[in-house]
């Protein structure tokens, strides 16, 4: 695999945007009902998404989103 993205930002990115999901979709199916799991799931939503910012805050730190690098002049 020749990529700038390592296999842990991958994972954690699938796996937080596969929380994500679940849980609002959860949290708005049950609110629907009404019931107070609704409440549950909103509350399970908030892991994910601290998940996803902790894993771009990595890539950006690590250099793996954001701009290209300016490239060096080596004059010789």
């Amino acid at each position: 695999m020749n990529s700038p993205v390592t296999p842990y930002v991958l994972a954690g990115r699938i796996l937080s945007i596969i929380g994500m999901g679940f849980t609002s979709a959860a949290a708005i199916l049950l609110a629907i009902i009404p019931s107070w799991w609704a409440a549950v799931a909103a509350i399970a939503f908030v892991p994910f998404f601290l998940l996803i910012v902790v894993v771009e805050k990595y890539s950006a730190r690590h250099g793996l989103i954001g701009p290209e690098p300016p490239p060096t002049l080596d004059l010789e």
